[in-house]
């Protein structure tokens, strides 16, 4: 969904991924600058906007943070129509976590089959060498869905405002220019 108001257009985006991979902690950390040790689970939706300026151009980002555990898989797809980019976020310390995200990326494609998809590979603060999802198979496995992948830290800042720069240019490349 975007929306085009007298200042700016309006980006729906979701944070799709298993639960504890630090979907919540990444919208907090760019909309607010701040990380939470404590953060709780995400039950159902979070709600959370953020007006952004990119090479002079005003967008506002509508960042829908789904609920990762399975008892909300069903609520949740509800929320993907309209959506015009999504961030499929993976636990860079656990591989699972990314080999679970071809089902939400299966559900997200049958209910908004035109978003942008970006792989995000978060808590790279966790990762111990030799161990959990390197990047290059993060970008052959994204490849599959002709996707970028990025790697962010929630936890240090490491990459998110960067990541949210690069989604927010290619949305107003796509969307508002002729």
């Amino acid at each position: 969904m975007s929306y085009m108001t007298n200042r700016a257009p309006i980006f729906k985006t979701v944070l799709i991924g298993e639960g504890g991979v630090g979907k919540t902690s990444i919208t907090v950390r760019y909309t607010e600058n701040r990380f939470d040790e404590d953060m709780k689970i995400t039950i159902g939706v979070n709600l959370a906007t953020k007006k952004v300026q990119v090479d002079g151009d005003d967008a506002t980002l509508m960042l829908w943070d789904l609920g990762g555990q399975p008892r909300f898989r069903d609520v949740v797809t509800e929320y993907y129509r309209g959506t015009k980019m999504a961030l499929a976020v993976y636990d860079a310390s656990r591989f699972f976590t990314l080999e679970r995200l071809k089902d939400w990326i299966t559900k997200l494609k049958e209910n908004a089959p035109d978003c942008e998809l970006i792989f995000v590979g978060n808590k790279i603060d966790e990762r111990e060498e030799g161990s959990g999802v390197t990047l290059e198979d993060a970008r052959a496995f994204a490849a599959e869905y002709n996707a970028p992948c990025v790697e962010v830290s929630a936890k240090t800042g490491e990459g998110v405002f960067e990541m949210f720069h690069v989604c927010t240019k290619s949305l107003l490349e796509k969307h508002t220019k002729s």
